[in-house]
């Protein structure tokens, strides 16, 4: 174990009190420099262990931040940002080769939430220098630092004996406006909803369109473009714009593996609640399913499908999103998008999830993969599909993938793509090293690892050229394989995180629809930006926004000061997207809060349209019904989009 001396670091936003250190709300750091490779003299080595021993002093949770150089120290190359319960003191750990960028997202350890990796990946021989921070926050943010070191073994995630959520799921330490008492005022409140009848709002045809305008029906839901703006149009051929909400489902799994003793009451591991996820030996419950089911008994599912469907079809949300509960789309008769499960992989990947792309194995995955949507193709109430979700490759901003392929000592298929692609545009090698400013004999001279630092601008650029044309391999060979099964649905694209560079949207003439997950208050100049690139219209797979006045202490992607605020800002991007000529629609994430524990990964977002116990936000469903109407007159031209915007503050998120 080597200690690492607090008192050796630079101080950025910090203000220290003995093992009190208060980081500023815009973020700070402590900041260690060293020689290059040496971590400032504690070591360098992918076996080792970066731990810091740290309790979140503030009343909400907190993201601090482990950030890596391996340039200078104005911006990190790496930042792993790692979520902070209040009041519980935490291991704070991360293995040195995280550094290297080759996972997004980490696995979760008791007592942490999420881990997520950014940035450009370095290499450890290289580092000069890391950082303990904290991420921007709505307030300054106070840890205690107990304890620093290095060590070559991985520490013990020892909890505290504390109780952070009550009977119900809820934060125990906090009250606020809408908070459920007890059990009976739960019962009383669910066994009310379910007696409600539903009421259609008014000029809805049958799958949720707009009776305002109609376009030639085909049977399926299409595309169609008149003088002023792309439209989806319904299977009978009304005017559809795509108001969903993502993970329809009675959702709210909390990993509570290591942390059990954190809540007031759990029952036996046979009651509905408790469920063995795909993640080994690890513990879920969901208190979302366990107050249905203390409420309905046996019944508590067909309870809860009667209560969401009305309520979409009240708010006017009229496509049921990503990773929604399949047997409640059947059950609904809803229109829907599908996600497919499983990307085709390659035995060895290139980057993170990218696969060998011009292998015949990734061909053969492809067609094996595309049958998923075999007993789906005849749906009619399925808009389309999305071939996947944010691909974790394409988070590292600025990647050359054909430049990280070339450095690489595996023989990758799409290593030979690659330099029988610079055969083609140098036509010898002489040509090449007068280009590169190289000394290579022959292009088979490539096979070798190349050292991506020594390569200059102009094979860079050759590189990123190259990277454009293993980026559209990646979606041609699944796309096509799923047209030649299902000709009646449009293939919406992936929901890429954002769109960094103009090589990301390679492909692109493989999809119907181009779709990306927009984390902005104000998403039209992300759609024009989008449209810049591609020309074709757009959906908006994800967004949303959380305040801290109720129930959980993490906001999400994009914080906002109130509940109140939550329904201006849902009002002002639904109008911002439907002003847009080539928008189609956006999907909310999501239709419930998330556990306040933590998910599968962590994340405990106060971003949902219903609580832990399945009561409505008044103040963001009200807004969804208003604005759902809306959005029809908006995009048609009869009105204008809305001007009030909300109060914006800083994010608690990981």
């Amino acid at each position: 174990m080597k200690k690492i001396d607090l008192n050796k670091a630079e101080l950025k936003n910090v203000t220290k009190n003995e093992r009190l250190y208060t980081f500023s709300k815009d973020g700070g750091m402590l900041l260690f420099k060293g020689e290059k490779g040496t971590i400032c003299s504690y070591g360098c080595n992918k076996d080792e262990h970066v731990v810091f021993i740290v309790t979140n002093l503030g009343e909400y949770s907190t993201s601090v931040t482990l950030n890596f150089w391996d340039t200078d120290h104005k911006h990190s190359d790496i930042t792993v940002k790692i979520g902070l319960l209040p009041h519980v003191e935490t291991v704070v750990s991360l293995k040195e080769e995280s550094a290297e960028g080759g996972v997004l997202f980490l696995k979760r350890k008791p007592g942490r939430l999420k881990t997520v990796v950014l940035g450009t990946p370095v290499k450890l021989k290289n580092l000069t220098g890391f950082a303990f921070g904290v991420a921007p926050s709505p307030t300054d943010v106070t840890l205690e630092i107990k304890d620093a070191y290095i060590t070559d073994t991985e520490p013990e995630y020892k909890v505290p004996e504390v109780k952070l959520v009550d009977t119900l799921g809820q934060k125990k330490i906090t009250d606020w406006v809408g908070k459920t008492k007890n059990e009976e005022e739960l019962k009383a409140h669910l066994i009310a909803e379910f007696e409600k009848e539903t009421v259609v709002p008014e000029s809805c045809s049958p799958y949720g369109g707009w009776l305002g305008k109609k376009f030639e029906a085909t049977g399926f839901f299409a595309l169609e473009k008149d003088d002023k703006r792309y439209w989806l149009k319904d299977p009978d051929g009304y005017a559809f714009f795509s108001a969903g909400l993502d993970c329809v489902g009675v959702d709210g799994d909390c990993n509570l593996t290591g942390i059990e003793a954190f809540c007031d009451y759990l029952p036996d591991k046979d009651t509905p609640g408790w469920s063995k996820r795909r993640f080994g030996d690890e513990a879920f419950f969901s208190w979302h399913k366990y107050n249905l089911y203390r409420t309905f008994g046996e019944n508590w599912y067909e309870a809860w499908t009667k209560i969401t469907k009305r309520r979409l079809i009240e708010w006017g949300e009229n496509t049921v999103a990503c990773w929604s509960d399949m047997q409640f789309i059947k059950n609904s008769n809803l229109p829907y998008v599908h996600i497919l499960r499983g990307f085709p992989r390659t035995t060895k990947n290139i980057f993170r999830d990218f696969p060998d792309v011009f292998s015949p194995e990734y061909k053969e995955e492809s067609e094996k993969w595309a049958q998923q949507m075999e007993e789906l193709k005849d749906d009619k109430n399925m808009i389309g599909y999305f071939m996947s979700n944010e691909p974790n490759w394409a988070f590292a901003d600025g990647l050359n993938i054909a430049a990280v392929t070339l450095e690489s000592e595996e023989k990758f298929y799409s290593k030979d793509f690659i330099i029988n692609f610079l055969k083609e545009r140098y036509g010898s090698i002489e040509s090449l090293n007068n280009a590169w400013d190289s000394c290579y004999k022959a292009f088979d001279d490539l096979y070798t690892p190349v050292t991506k630092e020594l390569l200059g601008k102009t094979a860079l650029r050759d590189l990123m050229d190259a990277s454009a044309e293993m980026i559209r391999e990646f979606i041609k060979a699944p796309a096509l394989a799923l047209k030649a099964i299902d000709k009646n649905h449009l293939n919406l694209g992936m929901r890429y995180a954002w769109v960094a560079n103009k090589e990301v949207t390679a492909g692109c003439e493989y999809f119907d629809v181009f779709s990306f997950n927009c984390y902005r208050h104000d998403p039209y100049g992300s759609i024009q930006h989008i449209v810049d690139l591609v020309d074709m219209p757009v959906m908006i797979g994800e967004f949303h926004f959380g305040a801290l006045d109720r129930g959980l202490d993490a906001t999400g992607i994009q914080g906002v000061a109130s509940q109140e605020d939550r329904a201006k800002a849902y009002r002002y991007y639904m109008h911002r997207c439907a002003s847009h000529p080539y928008c189609l629609g956006a999907h909310y994430f999501t239709l419930n809060d998330q556990g306040y524990l933590g998910r599968f990964d962590g994340e405990n977002y106060q971003i949902g349209f219903v609580d832990v116990c399945n009561r409505e936000y008044p103040e963001i469903v009200e807004s969804a019904k208003k604005t759902n109407r809306e959005v029809y007159l908006v995009a048609n031209g009869n009105i204008p989009p809305t001007d009030e915007k909300q109060t914006e503050i800083n994010s608690i998120c990981y």
